[in-house]
C-alpha cells in the first residue's frame, strides 16, 4: 500500500504517516483499530514484536511489459516457410 493511501485511509497527512512508519512519532490510541482495519490485520498485530508477524501475500499486480515471442520460436517459423 502506497504512503499517501495509507495516510488517506487512516485520516492523517502523507507527513504525519511517514513519521509514524519511520517510528518518529506513534498514533494516537483511537486511531490503532483503524491502522489496523487499513492494513488488513488485527489489532494485536500492531504490537507483535516476535517472529511469527503476519505479512498478507503482495496482490497480484497486472503485468504492464508486452508480452513477446521466443526467439527459437521466431527462427522455426522463419526456416519453416
Amino acid at each position: 500500500m502506497k504512503q499517501a493511501t495509507f495516510a488517506d485511509a487512516i485520516g492523517l497527512t502523507l507527513k504525519q504517516a511517514g513519521e509514524i512508519e519511520r517510528g518518529n512519532s506513534f498514533p494516537k490510541p483511537e486511531k490503532l483499530e483503524i491502522i489496523a482495519k487499513a492494513l488488513n490485520v488485527p489489532l494485536k498485530e500492531l504490537f507483535d514484536f516476535g517472529k511469527t508477524r503476519y505479512f498478507p501475500p503482495p496482490p497480484v499486480m497486472p503485468s504492464t511489459e508486452a508480452r513477446r515471442t521466443p526467439k527459437n520460436r521466431t527462427r522455426a517459423r522463419a526456416a519453416a516457410e
